[in-house]
């Protein structure tokens, strides 16, 4: 999947996710930004180990070396990586931590599953080198299944949004 629609998938499950939980912090206030942008965060964390990626480029160094120890969709596609971060972030402690926590971890989920519906997968059980992927996969930039996969994420950002503002 291309930048935009982890972008989208992630703001999309941020959406589903806070409309199923209840989250500790009202989305019109500073957390709910925080939240928002945390998920956008988290939504292209994974592709740190892809050097040109929208941010493997702005990290370039970083991205090369986590590329050089261990390729693409492996550990930053991982089901460790994911807790990781969880356990990472759980560890803040300002008044906007708690929704930086949750949006960079759902955010991050959201990526793993979307890569899942290419025909490359993801070692989602990293070390494991078993890729995963769902049955149904699209091909990566594809106007017919990443297009239809974006449109229905965002008819759930507007559903959402029309319930919760």
């Amino acid at each position: 999947m291309n930048a935009g629609t982890h972008v989208i998938g992630a703001i999309a499950a941020g959406a589903g996710i806070y409309s199923l939980y209840a989250m500790p912090f009202s989305l019109t206030s500073l957390e709910g930004a925080v939240y928002t942008g945390s998920i956008i965060m988290g939504g292209l964390l994974p592709d740190i180990c892809q050097p040109f990626s929208w941010i493997g480029r702005r990290i370039g160094p970083i991205s090369k070396l986590i590329n050089k120890a261990f390729g693409h969709r492996t550990i930053t596609h991982s089901i460790l990586f994911v807790l990781f971060l969880y356990l990472i972030t759980g560890s803040l402690q300002d008044e906007w931590g708690e929704a930086a926590h949750f949006g960079i971890t759902i955010g991050a989920g959201s990526h793993l599953l979307l890569d899942m519906l290419t025909p490359r997968g993801i070692s989602l059980l990293y070390p494991v080198k078993y890729k995963m992927k769902f049955p149904v996969t699209t091909k990566t930039g594809s106007f017919a299944g990443e297009g239809l996969i974006s449109t229905i994420m965002l008819m759930w950002i507007v559903y959402f949004s029309m319930h919760y503002f």
